[in-house]
């Protein structure tokens, strides 16, 4: 019995050790088992991160210490034109699942064209649609982490040649559909690059994306009405204390989202540079007559709808951000090029590099002139702190610039060591006394 349990993983790791060649940290697994009879491949992988990490601040501490902060397996078959792959996180004691689709791809007279579906990342953003394995900071700009979409269940088209990159896609809201209440709402997103130079030596992309999202999810509250909202923040760009506390913002009757983003990337052999912006405007919605209605003869109760109105003002908000990031190859193997991802690549065997990084996280969104009064965490009007109006249309999530310079060593093309130094200055009124945020940190990571 044990011959016939053992053959096959011999045999996976006898074909392994024939097919495996030099990679970066997102290739897909070097583990594989394949049945020429019928025309099937089968892969197995794995990816272990572990970060440690020491903090300075002014008044709020971050938690010092260690984590595991990535352990994955990896899996993916394929059949002739047809391809599927799923991956799952076990770090932290929890699951949670990562990418898993299925895609469908053909060769044309001008380019190559790939139709996916299934959970992954929604096609807007650069960052974003790099995987944490081939990434040459600790975690993405905390600009990205705030503003940019994660991943979705939907379907999507890509179209790639040299020159040209096209890749858009329809999403639902929510993947499972587990909502407490509403109808699961639908997105829509895009990523269009352009190529004027793309060669082995140098490659020059210019481009932008879309993502467009209708929430209609949330809780029903007072009057019986479907109150929306919409989270968003980031970590001080560390996954070792994970907490978003300090540059986040929620926004009740959430209805729709648009984002915009403009990038651009340049590498040579030896030299990337590389930035987004990120623009995100939310637009609110929500039944007034009804929770007026509900409102009449009690202590929240107004005279007229247009009063109520006045002292419960609703309108959209608008946030941005961005980031340029830039790296030396000091040895190693030149920096490679996705066509089929537009990305950069990680490092590739025994590699030094050092690199840099500024970014900008603009969560404040305030109407000139308001107050904020920090014992009731709100922003009244006029500058003074009364009941009417009794809300405000501010919105005080944090600015935050974030500096981090690194140095990334490969011993291989399976293990890699990366030390960021980050600094952060934070302002937002909640946390008045703490404005500068200092983190030195490791990461050790193992791929096949």
């Amino acid at each position: 019995m044990k011959k016939y349990f053992l053959l096959p993983i011999a045999t996976a790791f006898a074909l392994s050790a024939q097919v495996a060649q030099a990679q970066d940290f997102d290739t897909d697994p070097v583990v594989k088992v394949e049945n020429k009879n019928e025309n099937v491949k089968f892969t197995i992988g794995a990816r272990m991160m572990a970060d440690v990490g020491y903090f300075h601040s002014e008044f709020t501490p971050l938690k010092s210490g260690a984590a595991l902060v990535d352990a994955r397996i990896r899996t993916s078959m394929s059949y002739n034109d047809w391809y599927f792959y799923a991956d799952f996180d076990f770090s932290r004691g929890k699951f949670k699942q990562k990418n898993i689709f299925l895609e469908y791809s053909l060769e044309g007279d001008c380019g190559h064209h790939a139709f996916k579906a299934g959970y992954y990342n929604n096609p807007i953003g650069m960052a974003r649609n790099t995987s944490i394995g081939s990434m040459h900071f600790i975690t993405r700009s905390a600009a990205v982490n705030a503003l940019g979409t994660g991943r979705e269940l939907g379907i999507s088209y890509k179209f790639y040649n040299d020159k040209f990159f096209a890749n858009q896609g329809v999403f639902a809201e929510n993947k499972y559909n587990d909502q407490i209440s509403g109808f699961q709402g639908v997105s829509a997103g895009g990523r269009w690059l352009y190529r004027p130079i793309n060669d082995n030596e140098k490659t020059l992309h210019i481009g932008a994306g879309f993502h467009y999202a209708n929430i209609s999810t949330g809780e029903v509250v007072k009057g019986g009405v479907l109150k929306t909202s919409y989270e968003m923040g980031t970590n001080m760009e560390t996954y070792v204390d994970n907490t978003e506390m300090f540059c986040s913002a929620t926004l009740p009757w959430a209805k729709e989202i648009f984002d915009v983003n403009v990038e651009a990337l340049y590498k040579t052999r030896n030299f990337f540079v590389r930035g987004e912006y990120l623009y995100k405007a939310i637009t609110k919605e929500r039944d007034d007559q009804a929770l007026f209605e509900a409102d009449l003869g009690s202590i929240d109760s107004w005279g007229s709808l247009e009063s109520w109105r006045g002292g419960n003002p609703l309108g959209t908000n608008t946030f941005m951000g961005g980031y340029v990031e830039a790296g030396f190859k000091i040895f190693g193997n030149d920096y490679a090029y996705s066509n089929k991802d537009g990305v950069l690549k990680g490092l590739n065997d025994k590699s030094l590099e050092v690199v840099a990084r500024y970014s900008f996280t603009g969560l404040n969104d305030l109407v000139d002139g308001e107050y904020y009064s920090a014992g009731r965490d709100q922003y009244y009007p006029n500058g003074t702190l009364k009941d009417y109006p009794a809300t405000s249309k501010s919105i005080g999530g944090g600015d935050m610039h974030s500096a981090t310079i690194g140095l990334n060593y490969a011993f291989n093309k399976f293990a890699q060591i990366m030390v960021n130094y980050t600094y952060n200055h934070l302002d937002r009124d909640k946390y008045v006394y703490d404005k500068n945020f200092h983190g030195v940190q490791a990461r050790l990571m193992f791929q096949f």
